[in-house]
């Protein structure tokens, strides 16, 4: 496939994604629960690593760490993490999830009403589409790297 074909699909199939996922995966969520989708990712990174410093959920996530700092201030503000700061580095603030923060999770996964529809679909077309999302995230790291690196340059 020649670059332009591809940039032109890749604009396509973005804004389906960035369209569909939302309304699909987080609209009921959000409502719900009252929260954000960077809230709800963050409570599912915090599921799977059990305790994550901010830096590294700023690599994972590809924001600033300032906004992520106040995104996890206004959720520990709401009982949903904790965030203890590092005995040998007072400026690593490590994340976990409270009590409430679990029960989140635990109300957020009976809520997804698209589960039985996923179930139908076969285990390797769910395994493309993760690959796939995967490589175009290394794609996009390394576009992204050059283009920094450009910048500097200037």
């Amino acid at each position: 496939m020649d670059y332009t074909k591809f940039k032109t699909e890749m604009w396509e199939n973005m804004y389906l994604i960035k369209t569909f996922i939302p309304k699909i995966f987080f609209a009921d969520l959000q409502h719900k629960e009252g929260l954000t989708m960077i809230e709800i990712h963050i409570l599912f990174k915090l599921t799977e690593c059990e305790s994550m410093n901010i830096s590294a959920l700023c690599k994972n996530f590809g924001l600033n760490q300032g906004n992520v700092s106040t995104v996890c201030k206004n959720m520990e503000k709401a009982g949903l993490i904790k965030r203890t700061r590092s005995s040998e580095d007072e400026r690593v603030v490590f994340l976990s999830l409270t009590e409430n923060g679990k029960k989140t999770i635990e109300r957020i996964k009976k809520l997804d009403d698209y589960d039985e529809i996923l179930k139908k679909i076969p285990p390797e077309m769910l395994e493309n589409i993760i690959n796939g999302m995967r490589s175009l995230n290394e794609i996009l790291k390394i576009i992204s790297s050059e283009q920094i690196t450009k910048t500097k340059k200037f």
